[in-house]
């Protein structure tokens, strides 16, 4: 599963903070005798997902380590420090401490209890990011029915969150899609929660063609790369049908990320190809589509991928051959 995006669950602050934000290094902040304390916090929860995003977890693990523990910072809203948690949670499975990120959730989620108000967006925000975490570490540890489970109420939030605030959270919906690919085993399974959300993708996805979000488009990317490695170990172990299945949804997706046939796409057809020739009443199909990307590859100056293409056509035709000659022979 991929890292969880951890700006997406990050609470509004009540504070202006624009002006500190080019001075969030540790080494640089100052902070002026004047703020207020309300202010000095959320300044304090801004730098720790500075770090974070910047990939110096190393940094950010203290610094959380310190506002949680300490006693001169318990006055902060019981959300936020959840965040908090959330955040470290985060870090011990980038270090793969699965033992401690659990410690770290549970601590996540008694303060959450705390919390009045449990309806607004930043909660429930807080709430899917932690069952994507929990699905993150229970996979990892080889419980994949408590990650499957967990994954599925992920997804259920991230979709009500996404209808409410697309920007925000179409990434992260998009990074639960993607992690039922290695989560839920069962291939029908699988395609039942694609289908799901065929079309709810097609709505939030539509943004990409104005280049609005770069995380919704490094998530779909994301997407397309898991279909196309499933259709693969389809193919691999010979289920032409289901390699179909995936190579077919691979490609629609791929359409939002790029509105030009590519190197990518060629890659998909080719695969998408292969799959259809090994599903008995799908081979001319097969043909028919391998034949029409020869010209695409050429254009692309693909040359592996012209010799693959070549090598096919000449393979079954070869393959048809060796049929016709075998009957003569019985």
């Amino acid at each position: 599963m991929k890292s969880l995006l951890i700006e997406s669950s990050f609470p509004k602050l009540s504070c202006d903070l624009s002006r500190f934000r080019l001075q969030l290094d540790a080494s640089e902040l100052h902070l002026e005798e004047d703020l207020t304390r309300a202010t000095i916090l959320e300044i304090k929860l801004l730098q720790v997902l500075d770090l974070i995003t910047s990939g110096r977890n190393e940094d950010a693990a203290p610094l959380i380590d310190t506002l949680v523990f300490d006693e001169s910072y318990s006055d902060m809203p019981r959300l936020h420090v959840s965040w908090l948690w959330l955040a470290r949670m985060t870090i011990f499975i980038t270090n793969s401490d699965y033992m401690l990120a659990l410690g770290a959730a549970e601590n996540a989620l008694m303060m959450m209890v705390e919390v009045t108000n449990k309806k607004k967006e930043d909660f429930l925000a807080i709430l899917a990011s932690l069952l994507y975490n929990l699905a993150s570490v229970h996979h990892s540890l080889g419980d994949n029915a408590r990650a499957k489970k967990e994954l599925t109420k992920c997804q259920k939030l991230f979709e009500r969150l996404v209808k409410k605030n697309e920007r925000r959270f179409s990434p992260m919906l998009l990074y639960a899609i993607e992690a039922s690919t290695s989560i839920i085993t069962s291939k029908t399974k699988q395609m039942e929660v694609l289908k799901h959300y065929d079309d709810e993708v097609k709505l939030y996805t539509g943004m990409l063609n104005n280049g609005d979000s770069k995380k919704t488009r490094e998530a779909l990317v994301n997407l397309v790369n898991s279909l196309k490695k499933e259709g693969d170990i389809m193919l691999e172990m010979g289920n032409g049908h289901n390699a179909a299945k995936y190579y077919t949804k691979a490609l629609r997706y791929q359409k939002k990320v790029s509105t030009h046939m590519g190197h990518k796409e060629l890659q998909l057809s080719i695969g998408l190809a292969k799959a259809l020739n090994k599903v008995a009443n799908r081979r001319e199909s097969a043909e028919q589509l391998l034949e029409s990307l020869q010209p695409l590859a050429r254009r692309l100056n693909a040359v592996n991928e012209l010799i693959e293409i070549e090598n096919l056509l000449n393979n079954k035709s070869k393959n048809t051959n060796i049929m016709s000659l075998l009957k003569s022979l019985f």
